[in-house]
């Protein structure tokens, strides 16, 4: 396998070429290993392999989301293809079965007949079979629960005009293998109700209880109803994850393609299909989605220099932006990650700067905290939205101080003043009086003036890591970044307040100056040389860890240049890696390099190794805080920031994994595509590179 990346229309177009396999041959690793993702701008998405193996819950052609961006419904899993030439029968198709009496299989063999895998605003399959190729291409219709398979019978590359004789005529099976059922959820013959099928009008609609109506369409097809349901599809990403991993999948029939003379005239077809009625003008026309793009990438590129291109991220992040509604009014927000997460309010306050400031995207950086603020309940931003439209979740410390720091960094670049004097300054203001006050979570001001949360049994900051009444990482107490973004909230707000309420403003001041002092003299270890981690009373935990870093990269910090020097110092010598910053130092005995295994195991590496990449943003900032933004510290964050460049054309094909195993290599694990990854190094590389 050769991956290649090249300039697509929009963006980077990712391509991965392969070679012809002999017979007795397995799949390659990587046909199974590498995934890709489609988005719709709705919480809706496409996922799967480059060789078209489903090995996770959440792959198909389309998740659905039925109340964006949640509550998300695997509809059209896959299609299983056949092209029948001269009475030969090749099959384009590539599962795994659960086979009980010897190792599962993988059938049929589509693997080897495949050449090229390309994706850039869709993916694009193309199969060899004898003289003859096929193009399969999915995409995905912005803002819209609507999908396009469009398949595609031609000469080979080479054949035309070689004079090998083409076959007159050829045929293409096509038969949906349908899902529908919630995306988080395996679904069984027999534990859920039969569907109905009916034809009407070009159109095979499913229907299941309880869920949506698949309507599917094949143009230039003959479709026959054959109700049927297929057994033992294994997942075997589930099966790593120890999670449940075979599904049955339904299907209603197949459609026939016929062409003759190929190569002599188009022959190509179009599967529609999504949850509403599929009109023609919609799927066939011009969504909008590239314009949108373009502007992002124009936003950013005038910005960099040297060559270097941010566009990949551009088009990354957009992936994460949807709609949400709040009071009635569609307002935006940002999925924390693809395949399983929703909206959470710390992953999309963290994400904000990057995905939407740098970008220019600031109707929606506005749009994205005026809906958070509208759900801010004594002073606690949520921490997420619920998948099935309930109620918020209010656990969390840090997602509130996120959003204000949030809230200046859009009004400082966008410039915009109303919207800080309509909503902002009193979302701001409301949530530093409560934590002044104290409010729920056992979150409140202690009498140095520093913040302190949580108790024994809960985790509220980001390292939130629990299972089966395991605390992995307990930060119960004051976090040091807690206390940083109180800092710097209170310097910000100070400073924006002045036009608002100038009394609250001085408050906030003067306040200040008492935090910066109590911070110092709480976190700051002259002999260890950096910042502990969280204090509790008389517990005072100094793991090394990658949170100290945002007490440096803020503008706003109460450390000396000393201090700040030796925090970055000891951060790059232990927890910097080529995929983003350890979560605690290689020398702690908790230390686990590896994330892996079942869900107990990987939480309980979670934190305590793991390596994330959202950090190396605020890596990147502190080290040029803290050398004055000179050469040689503009140089070290580029440096910082090469391989998970590198990583955005590796394995997930144009996004950045959730976390990497804290040893070499650093294997990515965790979510395939994450929001606070791309953000983070989208907005370093602007600093870095920005003119």
């Amino acid at each position: 396998m050769d991956v290649i990346e090249r300039t697509g229309t929009v963006g980077p177009q990712y391509v991965l070429e392969f070679g012809e396999v002999m017979e007795g041959i397995g799949p390659d690793a990587s046909m199974y290993e590498n995934e890709w993702l489609l988005t719709n701008g709705l919480g809706g998405f496409a996922m799967g392999t480059v060789g078209g193996l489903g090995t996770r819950r959440y792959h198909g052609m389309l998740n659905a989301a039925m109340r964006p961006p949640v509550q998300r419904v695997n509809t059209l899993n896959a299609v299983n293809e056949v092209l029948v030439v001269g009475g030969e029968r090749y099959e384009l198709g590539f599962n795994e079965y659960v086979a009980h009496d010897r190792a599962d299989v993988f059938h049929p063999g589509g693997w080897r007949l495949l050449r090229k895998f390309e994706k850039d605003e869709v993916v694009r399959w193309t199969y060899r079979v004898g003289a003859l190729q096929v193009v399969k291409q999915l995409r995905l219709v912005w803002k819209r629960s609507l999908g396009v398979l469009t398949y595609r019978v031609e000469p080979a590359v080479g054949i035309a005009g070689s004079g090998v004789e083409l076959p007159g005529e050829v045929v293409l099976e096509l038969k949906p293998l349908v899902g529908m059922r919630d995306f988080h959820h395996l679904g069984r013959k027999g534990e859920v109700e039969e569907f109905a099928v009916e034809e009407a009008d070009g159109q095979v609609m499913v229907t299941g209880a309880g869920l949506p109506v698949l309507y599917m369409r094949v143009d230039g097809g003959t479709f026959r109803e054959e109700r049927d349901w297929w057994y033992g599809f294994k997942r075997r990403a589930e099966s790593a994850r120890q999670q449940d991993d075979v599904e049955d999948l339904f299907t209603p029939g197949e459609w026939d393609c016929r062409f003759e003379n190929v190569g002599g005239s188009v022959c190509e077809v179009n599967l529609y299909f999504g949850t509403e009625p599929l009109e023609m003008g919609v799927l066939r026309g011009d969504d909008g989605r590239a314009a949108l793009l373009a502007e992002q990438i124009a936003h950013v590129e005038v910005q960099v220099e040297d060559g270097v291109d941010l566009s990949g991220l551009v088009v990354a992040g957009n992936d994460f932006v949807v709609e949400r509604e709040v009071g009635g009014k569609k307002l935006a927000s940002i999925l924390a990650g693809y395949p399983w997460f929703a909206d959470w309010g710390r992953d999309t306050m963290i994400s904000l700067p990057g995905l939407l400031l740098c970008t220019g995207r600031y109707e929606d950086a506005r749009a994205t905290l005026f809906a958070y603020a509208r759900s801010i309940r004594r002073g606690l931003v949520p921490n997420r939205f619920d998948d099935y439209g309930g109620e918020p979740h209010y656990n969390t410390v840090d997602a509130s101080m996120w959003f204000v720091h949030a809230a200046l960094e859009y009004v400082r670049l966008s410039g915009d003043e109303g919207a800080w004097r309509e909503v902002l300054a009193g979302a701001c203001g409301e949530i530093i009086e409560w934590y002044m006050k104290g409010t729920d979570g056992d979150i409140y001001m202690d009498e140095d003036g520093l913040i302190s949360a949580g108790n024994g049994a809960t985790q509220l900051t980001w390292m939130d890591a629990k299972r089966d009444g395991v605390v992995f990482t307990p930060r119960q107490g004051k976090a040091v970044e807690i206390n940083a973004l109180w800092y710097r909230a209170l310097v910000g707000c100070g400073e924006a307040m002045k036009g608002v309420d100038a009394g609250k403003a001085q408050e906030y001041t003067n306040l200040a100056e008492g935090v910066g002092k109590a911070f110092i003299k709480t976190f700051w270890d002259e002999r260890l040389g950096y910042l502990v981690d969280c204090v509790d009373g008389e517990r005072r935990d100094d793991s090394l860890r990658c949170n100290q870093v945002i007490a440096v990269s803020m503008k706003e910090s109460p450390l000396t240049d000393e201090m700040k020097r030796s925090v970055m110092e000891t951060a790059r010598r232990e927890l910097l890696t080529e995929m983003g910053m350890r979560t605690l130092s290689r020398q702690d005995e908790e230390y686990r390099g590896r994330y892996a295994g079942s869900m107990f195991e990987r939480d309980a590496a979670y934190h305590r190794g793991t390596v994330w990449a959202w950090p190396v943003g605020h890596y990147v900032e502190g080290y040029l805080r803290a050398y004055g933004f000179g050469d040689e510290a503009v140089r070290h964050g580029r440096e910082a920031l090469g391989g998970l460049l590198e990583e955005v054309a590796r394995h997930s094909l144009g996004q950045l994994h959730e976390v990497f195993d804290g040893d070499e290599p650093h294997w990515p694990g965790g979510c395939t595509a994450q929001a606070w990854s791309v953000a983070e190094v989208l907005r370093a590389g602007v600093l870095v590179w920005g003119k």
